[in-house]
């Protein structure tokens, strides 16, 4: 991989990120990502459920109708979802119960549902195709964990569920500050955006 392309790369994952320049997937971080433990439980299961899923679906022929492939793909997602909702349990008992909709939710994700056909099977390559599947994944795990550990730091004074401080600001586990970070985050991302890319001077 040239230099070229592995800052492409870094910049895709930065200024392409699903959750804080799209807003795709704002519903688990904003309201269930409290705490690191269950920011970590929702990355993990979005991960590999969304890998698993668009890898196998990209070997679907395209002669088979795209409503066909959607519901497949959806499908094919539930039932990676099982044993990824295991696991996840492992993690902390319940924890499966704690996350509530959103967990089950992730099967039905827009990288699943839309992404899969407009974006990941144009790839030129699988290779291609992995690495921008890796990229986005990844983007939402920073930010998931990112709002999770902070929240959770503030809120609660701990981390991982052990106290390292005082509760600073309860109401940052509450939703509405959920959105504000999120808020402030596409901020910051879009102001460095801007200063990599500035916009071209009109020529008088």
């Amino acid at each position: 991989m040239t230099q070229n392309q592995r800052e492409l790369n870094w910049k895709s994952l930065i200024f392409d990120n699903m959750v804080l320049e799209r807003g795709l997937l704002l519903a688990p971080v904003v309201i269930m990502s409290y705490t690191l433990k269950n920011a970590v439980a929702l990355s993990f299961a979005f991960a590999v459920i969304t890998f698993i899923t668009i890898l196998i679906s990209s070997f679907v022929p395209k002669a088979i109708p795209y409503t066909i492939r959607v519901i497949f793909n959806v499908l094919l997602a539930s039932v990676v979802f099982i044993p990824v909702a295991m696991l996840i349990d492992q993690i902390e008992t319940g924890l499966v119960y704690k996350l509530g909709i959103y967990l089950p939710l992730l099967v039905t994700n827009s990288l699943i549902v839309q992404k899969s056909e407009t974006r990941f099977r144009k790839a030129p390559s699988k290779g291609k195709m992995v690495l921008d599947l890796l990229l986005q994944m990844v983007g939402f795990t920073i930010v998931a964990c990112l709002v999770g550990a902070i929240r959770e730091l503030l809120g609660r004074g701990t981390l991982w569920g052990y106290q390292i401080g005082m509760e600073i600001a309860p109401a940052v586990l509450l939703p509405f500050a959920g959105f504000m970070m999120i808020a402030f985050l596409s901020a910051i991302v879009n102001r460095i955006k801007q200063e990599y890319h500035p916009k071209k001077k009109r020529r008088g």
